[in-house]
């Protein structure tokens, strides 16, 4: 629908007011009426008239009063004069005082409407002449605020306009540059190479970008040029733009050097550092890990971890990775079974650590491993040597254990040897009484030598005493081979796998080849939970595990008899199946671990026994068998002057 203009006519009589909208209406303008030049000025500041029609003379403001009023209000309306005072004088002030016209009553139609119709159009390039003026200062005041280097030039190499931040660079204002050359300018042989010598011609093509360095100012700038054209595409000059990326350059060079540290940090790396995507496919490889597994990185990146090729044991490691191939948090996996590069096997130590994107989502997961297997080794034959030293400390008392039983059945035999003898002399006297039955010689004497025999031998004891002195023969007997079949199973070296095992039984043989370390200062008790299930385990490490435990609690219940004179104290061992971990509790009545002293307890080569007693090494090697090596716990309860107990907890199923 076509616009239609507006026009507010302003008339203190009604009558011209209304013959001249309904005039004007016809004609197809949009009209409104002022009886005053108070209430025409109210109008005008309200709207925006394309033309106010103005009577001169009107009785509260006039013509030329409105005017400069509307000056002054800085009112776009477009002033024509109409009045019957149509002298030159009113005409040249009207015209002077800012009225685009001035037209005498009674006005002609057709004049009125074409004086009119000039003052729309007036009033519309006014109005399109004021916003490309804004347009412009806008533009003027945008160019001045970017700050890249921006100047536009002629074919003669002369600037046409330049931006503040060049003007700056060339040593003058935006002004002073317009119709120079660079060399014309203070310092503009300093920037020349940024937009080409003099002596070059403008390309002729499209745009041009290089990248410039200016030795002189110490910076680096991405400079292009593009040819200006004019309406009919001949070339008329070039708009060259350069911006001042030294700070890019710089963190690109900070950048490079970090990549190139990390890069050499990660292949000087001893620990081999495998990172994957979330579809498992690997991303990085690093020195460490083509020495360890042998395979180089440009075979396996890209591919499928699994794919990959890697001698090791992949389900084991899938196995112990909860959520994998995405985990939340550090997962270290038990030792990997693996295969050398030479063929031989090993062990890995591996931590499998997320990756997170720059918004905290999974974006991977990074393996971090060593070789262990020499470690391992180590490790073993440490638990082994502390085992073959605690054997070495209760060598004596577990002769002791074997001697007494062993004595009594040495004393017994010997009664019953003897004991025999005397059988066998009396046995004989009743074989010579059979024969004389036999042959009808018995006489009265005979008898009573017999039973006088046994009166002297003392029958009756022996016949009493020979069945206890056999039981307890056979005890003793029992209890050596008790005491031989703890120290085989406890010195085994075991399995180096896992292995299902009742750790009651374990525990009891433990007990056993310890009771000389214990027997003197404490009273142990059992209460072992019959309906525990095998527990995988490292038995002949678990065992160790027991006595390092049991021997530190006679420790430290030495401690109170020592100072305080007591009786034998108690060392409870119990186990107990809760859920899906079978729970082993050593609790002793001795002296408590002092408050400074908590934190270290399991640190290697922490004792607070006095110099001789203790190495330190015994709860150090429990923490790392239980915790590392069966994914188990152990911690302890204590309190001073009433004891301390150690909670042991291992999971019954991998």
């Amino acid at each position: 629908m076509e616009t239609r203009h507006s026009v507010l006519i302003v008339d203190d009589e009604e009558l011209v007011r209304g013959a001249l909208q309904r005039q004007l209406t016809h004609l197809g303008y949009s009209c409104s009426t002022a009886s005053g030049g108070k209430t025409a000025l109210e109008m005008l500041r309200a709207n925006d008239f394309d033309v106010a029609l103005i009577d001169l003379h009107m009785p509260d403001m006039d013509g030329f009063s409105l005017l400069s009023a509307m000056q002054e209000s800085d009112i776009d309306s477009i002033a024509v004069m109409l009045t019957s005072y149509g002298s030159m004088a009113n005409a040249v002030k009207a015209l002077t005082s800012g009225a685009f016209d001035f037209v005498e009553k009674p006005a002609v139609l057709e004049m009125l409407g074409s004086v009119i119709a000039r003052a729309v159009t007036h009033h519309q390039l006014r109005a399109q002449t004021r916003a490309m003026a804004e347009v412009a200062q806008q533009w003027g005041a945008t160019f001045d605020a970017v700050p890249d280097l921006i100047a536009i030039r002629d074919k003669d190499q002369r600037f046409i306009r330049v931006n503040r931040a060049i003007a700056t660079v060339l040593g003058c204002t935006p002004e002073d540059a317009i119709g120079r050359t660079y060399a014309d300018c203070p310092h503009g042989k300093e920037v020349a190479p940024l937009f080409g010598a003099d002596a070059e011609l403008l390309p002729a093509a499209s745009y041009h970008l290089e990248e410039i360095c200016l030795p002189d100012m110490g910076r680096h700038f991405l400079a292009s040029t593009s040819p200006l054209r004019d309406a009919a595409g001949q070339l008329i000059g070039a708009v060259c733009v350069a911006r001042d990326v030294t700070r890019q350059k710089r963190a690109e060079e900070e950048l490079r050097k970090a990549h190139s540290e990390v890069e050499r940090l990660l292949a000087s790396m001893s620990s081999f550092l495998i990172a994957v995507d979330t579809d498992v496919r690997i991303t990085r490889w690093n020195t460490a890990a083509e020495t360890i597994l042998g395979l180089p990185a440009e075979s396996v990146i890209g591919k499928h971890l699994e794919d990959a090729g890697i001698p090791w044991d992949w389900a084991s490691i899938v196995k112990h990775i909860r959520g994998w191939p995405m985990v939340d948090k550090t997962v270290r996996l038990p030792e990997v079974h693996y295969q050398h590069p030479d063929g031989t096997e090993g062990f890995l130590g591996i931590s499998a650590n997320p990756i997170r994107d720059e918004s905290g989502q999974p974006a991977g997961l990074f393996l971090l491993g060593v070789d262990i297997t020499e470690r391992r080794s180590l490790e073993v034959q440490l638990i082994q040597a502390q085992k073959l030293e605690s054997i070495g400390q209760l060598a004596a008392g577990i002769a002791h254990e074997i001697n007494t039983p062993t004595q009594y059945v040495g004393d017994n035999l010997e009664f019953l040897r003897d004991a025999f003898s005397s059988i066998s002399q009396l046995l004989v006297r009743y074989g010579e009484l059979l024969m004389a039955t036999k042959e009808g010689a018995v006489n009265s004497n005979m008898a009573a030598d017999i039973e006088s025999a046994a009166t002297d031998m003392g029958l009756d004891y022996l016949m009493s005493q020979i069945p206890r002195a056999i039981g307890q023969s056979l005890e003793g007997v029992s209890r050596v081979a008790r005491i031989v079949s703890a120290m085989k199973e406890f010195s085994h070296p075991g399995s180096a796998e896992k292995t299902p095992i009742d750790i009651n039984r374990a525990i009891e043989s433990t007990i056993t080849v310890a009771r000389n370390e214990w027997k003197y200062v404490a009273e142990v008790v059992t209460e072992f939970d019959a309906g525990l299930p095998f527990v995988l385990c490292l038995p002949g490490e678990f065992n160790q595990v027991i006595l390092n435990t049991l021997i530190n609690a006679v420790h430290a219940i030495t401690g109170v008899a020592r100072e305080g004179g007591k009786e034998k104290g108690t060392i409870t061992v119990t186990t107990r199946r809760d859920a899906d971990w079978a729970e082993i509790r050593i609790r002793d009545t001795g002296t408590g671990i002092p408050e400074k002293a908590r934190n270290r307890v399991f640190d290697p080569f922490f004792t607070t026994k006095e110099v001789g007693k203790g190495t330190g090494q015994g709860l150090a090697i429990a923490h790392n068998v239980i915790c590392e090596k069966h994914g188990g716990t152990i911690t302890f309860e204590t309190e001073m002057g009433k004891g301390t107990t150690f909670i042991i907890r291992l999971p019954i199923k991998e």
